[in-house]
């Protein structure tokens, strides 16, 4: 077994199906993105091939704009006839040969459900810090509603405003959510580095009589996208706002092609959740996030 750099774009898309065959739960949009060396800090993506080319492994090590300071985000995912012959500790240990002087801490995620896997993050030392729950909508009915008085609706998929500074403070301000308290922090610039090659951004921004209140991205890949972020400013929320950001983005979005939209929140924020129900989303998969010092 040859464990080797991966040649990227060129190996992206057998990477993105190798782990999608693996864990079908993954969102292709984000796995995708992930893949992009333009949005990263740093990324190292390894690949573990046998001796007639088949992959068996692939190890991913990445830092980026959104992830908090002197975090990697880690992936290993080996086929499942590949199972105990320790290929994922000889990817894992591979991808983490020559961390940046910067990386304290290792973050990733398991499927729930996956035992097997969980018990490897276990054995590697990871803790469970929390659980994020994917939920997915079919876009098919989606139609345009009329925002409340006072209320307008803008279509920013370039994320360019001419008062940026303005809609960056409501940004930061919305981020109230338990993956913020981690150091999961959205900025304007991070968001619009986030698509690959390949995908499209998608975006609405919603304002209170011209102020920024509201906003709403996502990472489109094909017909499906995923919604990365919706936020309102806190001192105006109670005014179902987000309900209505986020229609009108999944009319944004039918209108570009766009057929499913899936999008992932922690499992205690009931509100978004809530929100997300009325809009006809149902559950699609839940991930554990994990994490564990660098050494």
């Amino acid at each position: 077994m040859e464990i080797s750099e991966a040649r990227l774009p060129v190996d992206a898309d057998e990477i993105v199906e190798f782990v999608v065959k693996r864990t079908p739960g993954q969102d292709r949009a984000v796995l995708r993105a992930d893949l992009d060396l333009n949005s990263a800090r740093s990324l190292r993506v390894l690949v573990a091939r046998e001796a007639d080319g088949a992959m068996a492994g692939v190890a991913l090590a990445r830092a980026s704009a959104n992830l908090p300071a002197g975090a990697l985000f880690v992936m290993v995912v080996t086929r499942a006839d590949c199972g105990g012959r320790g290929l994922g500790s000889r990817l894992f240990a591979a991808v983490l040969a020559e961390p940046a002087d910067d990386v304290t801490r290792l973050v990733g995620c398991v499927l729930d459900g996956d035992q097997v896997s969980m018990d490897v993050a276990l054995r590697w030392g990871f803790e469970r810090r929390q659980t994020s729950i994917t939920s997915a909508c079919v876009l098919d009915g989606a139609v345009s509603v009329e925002p409340p008085r006072g209320v307008t609706v803008e279509v920013c998929d370039d994320l360019t405003f001419d008062d940026e500074e303005g809609v960056e403070a409501m940004l930061r301000a919305s981020q109230t959510n338990p993956e913020a308290d981690l150091g999961l922090v959205l900025t304007l610039s991070g968001l619009r580095r986030t698509p690959a090659p390949g995908q499209r951004p998608v975006a609405v921004l919603t304002r209170v009589e011209g102020r920024p209140a509201a906003i709403a991205f996502a990472v489109a890949d094909g017909d499906q996208m995923h919604l990365m972020y919706t936020g309102v400013d806190p001192n105006l929320r109670g005014r179902a706002l987000g309900r209505c950001t986020k229609a009108l983005m999944h009319a944004h979005a039918h209108g570009l092609g766009i057929r499913m939209a899936l999008t992932e929140n922690d499992e205690s924020n009931a509100g978004i959740r809530h929100v997300n129900d009325q809009l006809g989303y149902t559950p699609h998969s839940a991930w554990h996030w994990m994490m564990r010092p660098l050494q």
